[in-house]
């Protein structure tokens, strides 16, 4: 996470991922996620970082796989959970190139297969990069889910609660 440097100073605007996040694309994890350094490449080439002033995390538009991430978040986040998220968000980015609905309302938030397996990756960095148990349900708890969903989303990414 040492070599990642997350550029807080940025102002609402298009981007591209390295402008915000450099040295993202050297991380493991992320060599993992995607098929091969090409499609690596050509996410780091094509995929738009939009910084916008509205109320929200990070998430990835459905229409053309842009990453957004609102600047509080980025201006007033730990580095860590900016880490996290950017990388949860890749994985949405490889879902939305192969033709998948980020946002299929059949499911549940928690039990969209596209969050379960986006937070998988993000937890399995966590891990990586030491977090401890409680830590990592902390970062699974946000504020648009219940007790109970939390507690089903960890179960699907393989934590006890």
């Amino acid at each position: 996470m040492n070599e990642i440097k997350i550029n807080r100073d940025v102002k609402p605007g298009t981007y591209l991922i390295e402008d915000v996040f450099a040295n993202l694309k050297n991380v493991k994890i992320l060599q993992k996620v995607f098929d091969s350094g090409k499609e690596l490449d050509d996410v780091f080439s094509k995929t738009r970082l939009v910084v916008d002033t509205n109320n929200h995390y990070m998430h990835v538009k459905n229409e053309d796989a842009t990453i957004v991430v609102s600047l509080s978040h980025l201006q007033n986040s730990d580095d860590v959970t900016l880490y996290l998220d950017i990388v949860h968000e890749l994985v949405h980015v490889k879902q939305q190139r192969r033709g998948l609905d980020l946002y299929d309302k059949s499911y549940s938030y928690v039990d969209r297969p596209t969050e379960i397996e986006a937070y998988v990756v993000a937890v399995e960095e966590a891990k990586r990069l030491g977090m401890e148990h409680d830590a990592i349900m902390d970062y699974l708890q946000v504020e648009w889910i219940t007790l109970e969903e939390h507690k089903r989303l960890a179960t699907h990414v393989g934590l006890r609660h």
